[in-house]
């Protein structure tokens, strides 16, 4: 399996997929595609924060390394071939 789901610190869906060379990170309705997670999930999340003004702005740093780091683990930090 190559795709992980969750939720972001204020309750917002994560949804996580592991690609050949890419991550591909969707928050709400937004979509980041990084090579790297970590900057995958930020870019994800904070264009969901720009669409979505009424949310909480968090502070994600720390969660996202956290998160990232299990997600890794989980999917393998190498793309599948």
């Amino acid at each position: 399996m190559n795709t992980w789901h969750g939720y972001t610190p204020d309750g917002r869906e994560l949804v996580v997929r592991r690609e050949p060379e890419s991550w591909i990170v969707q928050c709400g309705t937004t979509k980041s595609h990084n090579r790297i997670l970590d900057v995958a999930m930020i870019e994800a999340i904070r264009a969901a924060d720009d669409l979505f003004a009424h949310s909480h702005h968090t502070e994600y740093a720390a969660w996202v390394r956290a998160q990232s780091a299990q997600i890794e683990e989980e999917l393998g930090d190498t793309p599948e071939r």
